[in-house]
């Protein structure tokens, strides 16, 4: 079929910047926004109408402060990656930007809570004047605000995107938003949006992480999606995988239509 829809990409010249955590706050039990400030952040190209802009934040060691970024060259195209994997750089991870303030030079980002990894346990004891790396962004993503509809499918590390997506969508657009979360305690309060019916789903005990997302795209009715319907899901990698099966099976729906990605992968 033909795509009448599409995303749009720039690319943008890297820096490294420095961070410092200014406030902590829960906005639901299993997600903590941080709000940082830097005069690093003088000229960081955010752009309201990219949804899923995203950095690389670098977590210091915890005893000394130590931060290990890439370096760039003067012209702010490419980085020495080089030794990545024998660790040279500090602890990284990817996070999408919740908000930005170029006057004050404030940045938020919203973390999960799950205990894990590198960047949950750093957030679940975030401190005032504690400082971070954040390197990128590296690209902004423009996604079409043309479509009919919208058909989302998130998890709490996409909530951030899933917010700014009902931010910059125009007034008549129809959205459909499917959300797995922990329990009721974990959904958030989301940006109004007219035309948007968001779906809270609640794992259950037992099931397999992304199982309420599934067992929502196979019930979705055919009329959901036209030529006109862009479909956007951010959420962990296996059930992006089968996501995108159901999606482009029986030519259902346009598969240039589909922007789905992985957050992070259940291991």
């Amino acid at each position: 079929m033909t795509s009448i829809l599409q995303n749009e990409r720039e690319e943008v010249q890297l820096k490294q910047r420095v961070i410092t955590v200014v406030d902590v706050k829960d906005i639901s039990k299993t997600l903590r926004r941080v709000t940082f400030h830097g005069e690093d952040l003088e000229g960081f190209k955010f752009h309201l109408l990219s949804p899923e802009a995203h950095v690389k934040l670098f977590f210091p060691d915890m005893d000394t402060g130590e931060l290990r970024m890439p370096t760039v060259p003067a012209d702010g195209w490419g980085a020495d990656w080089e030794g990545v994997s024998e660790g040279r750089f500090s602890p990284f991870r990817e996070y999408t930007i919740r908000s930005f303030d170029a006057d004050s030079l404030i940045v938020e980002i919203d973390f999960a809570l799950h205990h894990v990894g590198v960047s949950e346990p750093w957030a679940i004891q975030a401190k005032v004047g504690q400082k971070l790396g954040i390197f990128g962004l590296r690209f902004i993503k423009y996604p079409p605000l043309n479509a009919k509809s919208y058909v989302f499918f998130a998890d709490e590390t996409s909530l951030p995107a899933l917010a700014r997506w009902l931010e910059i969508l125009p007034k008549e657009a129809i959205v459909d938003a499917w959300i797995e979360v922990a329990s009721a305690e974990s959904e958030i309060i989301l940006p109004s949006h007219a035309g948007a019916n968001v779906h809270w789903l609640y794992s259950k005990p037992g099931e397999t992480i992304g199982s309420g997302l599934i067992e929502a795209v196979e019930l979705i009715s055919d009329e959901l999606f036209s030529s006109e319907t862009w479909v956007w899901a951010a959420t962990e990698a296996h059930t992006i995988a089968k996501l995108k099966r159901i999606l482009v099976r029986d030519g259902r729906l346009n598969s240039a239509h589909l922007d789905l990605t992985s957050y992070w992968k259940q291991v």
